[in-house]
């Protein structure tokens, strides 16, 4: 049984509120305020900070997006299946996406310097660089 799997014992972690215990400890709440807002035990919150050095752990962030966006799993599985000369059409169905969206997804971040090669990790943070600039919203630049 060593080269199985075996899955994790307990609940099963609840990623929208551990990423909101997140938002709260980076807008200044302690991890015992945090945890009652929230509705965990102080234990679970000093745990989460535990397992992560204190440091917000990125992938985090990715699980409470929308599934709308692809994550960091799917561009590696894209990569990965690049690799092996699948095409776009492959790909997606694998994927259980649409074409386009493939497609879209190699064009955007592979760059002339990447001497063809789809760098998953690397198109991921293009990404999420993409998606932080720097933006005010419309309604804030009308005077009236």
């Amino acid at each position: 049984m060593m080269g199985v799997l075996m899955a994790r014992r307990g609940r099963k972690r609840r990623l929208e509120i551990e990423a909101e215990y997140w938002r709260l400890l980076a807008a200044g709440v302690g991890t015992v305020e945090a945890c009652n807002q929230l509705g965990v035990g102080r234990k679970t919150g000093y745990r989460w900070r535990a397992e992560n050095g204190g440091l917000q752990p990125e992938n985090l962030l990715d699980a409470s997006r929308s599934d709308r966006y692809l994550s960091l799993l799917e561009r590696r599985r894209i990569a990965t299946l690049r690799e092996r000369g699948l095409t776009i059409r492959e790909i997606a169905s694998q994927l259980g996406r649409a074409p386009s969206t493939v497609s879209r997804e190699l064009r955007r971040n592979s760059l002339p310097h990447d001497n063809g090669i789809y760098n998953a990790d690397m198109a991921h943070g293009r990404c999420r660089w993409r998606t932080r600039r720097p933006r005010r919203a419309e309604l804030a630049q009308d005077t009236e």
